[in-house]
């Protein structure tokens, strides 16, 4: 079969022939089916991603440069890196909301753009406390009048609204511990029984 030069769009010398014809017929079928592929993986990757069972949390501090702390409801969550680095690969300003699932000892979490960041789970902490009700005291009071400690060791901060009379508390005064209503995400209160005050406060186990 004769063939004959022609040009390409890009400026390149074409000889057609049969041999070429099944060329560009090859080239054609596997950049569809890279396509194909392609567009199979980003399907699959979307939809496990909203397979997932998100909740809201927010970021607390985690004391250090590489670790994070999510807290959501009654459960606190300490997340690092995959790999773990020395310093935190996503912002996690304290006090902001973030979305994340977890499977397992596996982490999703979405960043602002909405982008979804793997990490690995190193524990959780059960943030209930069962030893509500009268009986309490003081062990122990932060000079600020924001964190303290009870007979049983429990450590609570202080709605910070309170430090203009939590800060005259003092060790061995009387207290109560009772459930609250979710405030700021302080969910209980402390009661100094022997002066009469109240304060929202936040369970926080070590």
């Amino acid at each position: 079969m004769a063939t004959s030069p022609t040009n390409s769009p890009h400026g390149l010398t074409v000889v057609k022939g049969r041999g070429t014809h099944w060329a560009v017929l090859t080239t054609r079928l596997l950049l569809g089916g890279l396509m194909a592929a392609t567009l199979l993986m980003t399907v699959r990757t979307t939809g496990l991603a909203a397979d997932r069972k998100w909740q809201t949390g927010v970021w607390r501090d985690s004391g250090d440069t590489r670790t994070y702390v999510i807290v959501a409801g009654t459960v606190r969550f300490h997340l690092e890196d995959i790999p773990p680095a020395d310093t935190r690969a996503l912002e996690a300003p304290a006090g902001a909301s973030v979305k994340f699932a977890v499977e397992g000892s596996r982490a999703f979490v979405l960043d602002r753009r909405n982008v979804e960041h793997e990490m690995r789970v190193l524990r959780t902490v059960d943030l209930n406390y069962t030893a509500t009700g009268s009986g309490h005291f003081i062990k122990a009071m932060a000079a600020d009048g924001l964190r303290v400690t009870l007979d049983d060791n429990s450590v609570w901060d202080l709605d910070p609204r309170s430090q203009f009379f939590t800060i005259e508390w003092q060790a061995l005064e009387g207290i109560s511990v009772r459930r609250s209503d979710s405030e700021q995400n302080f969910n209980y209160e402390i009661d100094n029984i022997d002066r009469d005050e109240g304060a929202l406060a936040r369970y926080t186990p070590p």
